[in-house]
């Protein structure tokens, strides 16, 4: 393994103790709307994302509550680590199970501050850090119970910004945006009809579809709980490409029990493919043979919480159970087991997300998990095994965001 080839430093976090001999600057974006919710760090961070211009994280915590935080501008040149607070908070009735940030995001103009969320058994939100309600919503309802379906991923079109496409049961739903309160523009099966089988139709993939990812070339990515990919042209609105099955043959400790992520490299070559109760990733050559090309071992995430990782360049990064990041060097330049060539200590607690802003300067981390063998070890009828990994030493949720030099 390298020898610190980064070399992060902490400059912000939500942590109300001091992280740093320098103590914590409060950070001057405050909360300006939302519900009372309970204080950060008070409950476990599921997932952070950047938005698109850099400036907003958005993280979801594990009592339903999607927090915005608007990054100070004196972030890397303050003197001590800031104190996070989230600038705005929409609290949920229901677990949310996915969420994604408008491409076009931006401060300078608040009207494109937007977020999709989907909260279980309630039509999908449209939200903004600059409005306390809900902006619009869009309910996907099953044609036999006439019950709402929860999908468990989103995602927008890099094509077509006002469509944005929901993966649940055997069903892959687009939407228009500017359609509030209309159901689905189209619902495209990812299973074939039991009576009829349409020549070029959408096929071949059963299960919840769990993650979604897009090519820079308009392929659309799908994954299952069920451990199935199926691949889909014309952004997303064409035919099936196909679809495989992930390895049945791995080790116990190196299969996985259902897809969370599904990740392109940016020349759309590569599809990277992360699971849950699993100890690595795999990385696909989809252009090319079509096979899998290498896998990315040692990600120490045997457990049933989503972990998310995330691709740069050619490099994979992803947090662990034990609240270490670890980078994997040469995504789509070598072949077989690559083992990590990097890792650092960034929480005491199961690290969720561990994802880039845009400059390639500035890491944020988010923290935190249940501390309960039954929600979080991978069975042995999951694994084959009680999951060999190493735990934190005590509960960390926090999110972090680190300079990175």
């Amino acid at each position: 393994m390298e020898d610190n080839p980064y070399r992060p430093h902490l400059v912000a976090s939500t942590e109300g103790s001091d992280p740093g001999p320098d103590g914590v600057e409060e950070s001057h974006l405050a909360p300006t709307n939302g519900p009372e919710h309970p204080s950060p760090g008070s409950t476990q961070f599921k997932s952070a994302q950047w938005s698109p211009d850099g400036t907003t994280i958005l993280t979801s915590t594990a009592d339903h509550v999607l927090k915005t935080y608007i990054l100070p501008s004196e972030l890397l040149s303050a003197e001590s680590p800031i104190h996070l607070l989230p600038y705005a908070s929409h609290a949920s009735p229901e677990p949310v199970y996915a969420t994604t940030l408008h491409p076009s995001y931006t401060l300078q103009d608040p009207a494109s501050t937007l977020y999709l969320a989907s909260p279980r058994s309630l039509p999908i939100r449209l939200l903004s850090p600059f409005s306390p309600s809900i902006l619009a919503s869009y309910p996907l309802v099953s044609k036999t119970t006439e019950e709402y379906i929860s999908p468990h991923s989103l995602l927008f079109s890099i094509h077509a910004p006002h469509t944005f496409f929901a993966g649940s049961l055997n069903l892959i739903s687009s939407f228009d945006i500017n359609r509030n309160g209309e159901g689905p523009v189209e619902r495209m099966p990812t299973v074939p009809s039991k009576r009829s089988k349409v020549v070029g139709g959408i096929g071949g993939i059963k299960g919840i579809v769990s993650a979604l990812g897009m090519s820079s070339e308009g392929i659309l990515a799908a994954g299952t709980f069920s451990r199935w990919v199926g691949l889909y042209d014309a952004y997303g609105r064409g035919g099936s490409l196909g679809a495989f099955q992930l390895q049945a043959d791995r080790s116990s400790q190196e299969a996985g029990t259902g897809i969370t992520q599904v990740l392109w490299s940016v020349d759309g070559r590569y599809l990277c493919v992360a699971e849950r109760c699993s100890g690595g990733v795999g990385v696909w050559d989809v252009r090319g043979t079509g096979k899998e090309l290498a896998w990315m071992r040692g990600r120490n995430a045997e457990t049933n919480q989503r972990m998310g990782v995330e691709m740069v360049g050619n490099e994979l990064w992803a947090g662990g159970l034990d609240g270490r990041v670890r980078v994997w060097h040469g995504l789509g330049e070598k072949e077989g087991i690559i083992d990590p060539t990097w890792e650092f200590e960034a929480h005491t607690d199961a690290v969720s997300s561990a994802t880039w802003h845009y400059s390639g300067t500035v890491l944020a981390t988010c923290s935190g998990q249940r501390h309960s063998d039954d929600d979080v070890e991978c069975s042995t009828e999951d694994l084959g095994h009680s999951a060999p990994h190493s735990r934190a030493r005590q509960a960390d949720n926090s999110l972090k965001i680190w300079g990175v030099e």
